[in-house]
């Protein structure tokens, strides 16, 4: 009788002593488990960065907007020189420019450039950042034909034509470059008194810009850039038509920019080029 008493003592003192064990060990792992979960949160998983480039290479083509022609201010090279310094100051990243615009040159001799242009051919494929003006000549040489006899309609079918043209224009600077962003600088109407008797010139103007818009979106990254009424408003349009001079325009040939006007042409094309930064600057 001692005996089992004995025994059912020690089988309970063994079950107290697994119960306990048990007990503390659930207690200890589970306040283990508080500690890790009170923790995790301080844990911030690290963001990736993209890195800049290391450099950039800037391909302007196009007409003597391009070139520069006009600008009376000791910078020189019209937009190009200005936007590169932009981009190269406000990114603090090194800027080249390479600078294929010929004054005269019709969306046509443009082309043609593109496809026989060895420097081109390099400099394309290397290029970060493209801009294209374009259209111009193609107006002036419609102006000429023409001459003061023009009309709207003559306008428009001339837009249609050249719709074609620029979207061949295009289709050949991807061919060399299909990732760089692609900025198309549009026509604006400097004629505001020597097309004072063509009606609905304005309006004119517009649907030409607009054709050359929708070309563009039909390209991957590629963005026009409206500058039709960078050089008129109703401050200047009421100075030319008392003075017959447009402040922001080249008073040797009353077309091109002046120096202030390639700063006002510049900043527009920075303001599309620094919303798109994801598509130039990093690698």
């Amino acid at each position: 009788m001692k005996k089992k008493s004995i025994w059912i003592i020690v089988v309970i003192l063994i079950l107290v002593a697994v119960s306990g064990g048990t007990y503390y060990f659930v207690q200890g792992n589970h306040q283990q488990q508080e500690v890790v979960t009170k923790k995790a949160p301080n844990k911030k998983p690290k963001k990736k960065t993209v890195p800049k480039k290391k450099s950039l290479s800037l391909v302007a083509i196009g007409d003597s907007l391009t070139q520069g022609v006009g600008d009376s201010k000791s910078v020189g090279g019209g937009y190009v020189t200005r936007l590169t310094s932009k981009v190269q100051n406000h990114y603090d990243i090194p800027t080249q420019p390479h600078n294929y615009g010929v004054s005269g040159d019709t969306s046509t001799q443009i082309m043609t450039r593109i496809k026989n242009d060895k420097n081109m051919h390099q400099d394309l494929p290397k290029a970060d950042i493209i801009t294209i003006t374009v259209g111009g000549n193609d107006f002036m040489h419609l102006l000429q034909k023409k001459g003061l006899d023009l009309t709207a309609g003559d306008i428009a079918d001339e837009q249609v034509k050249f719709d074609k043209r620029l979207k061949q224009l295009l289709t050949d600077v991807r061919s060399y470059n299909k990732t760089a962003p692609i900025y198309l600088i549009g026509i604006y109407n400097p004629f505001s008194v020597y097309l004072s008797n063509v009606k609905n010139a304005k309006t004119a103007f517009i649907n030409w810009n607009r054709g050359s818009a929708r070309v563009a979106a039909t390209f991957n990254k590629t963005y026009f850039v409206d500058i039709n009424n960078l050089y008129q408003t109703k401050q200047v349009d009421k100075k030319v038509k008392k003075t017959g001079v447009n402040p922001y325009l080249y008073k040797k040939d009353h077309f091109h920019p002046n120096g202030t006007g390639y700063d006002m042409m510049t900043d527009k094309i920075f303001a599309k080029v620094s919303t798109t930064t994801k598509e130039w600057l990093y690698k």
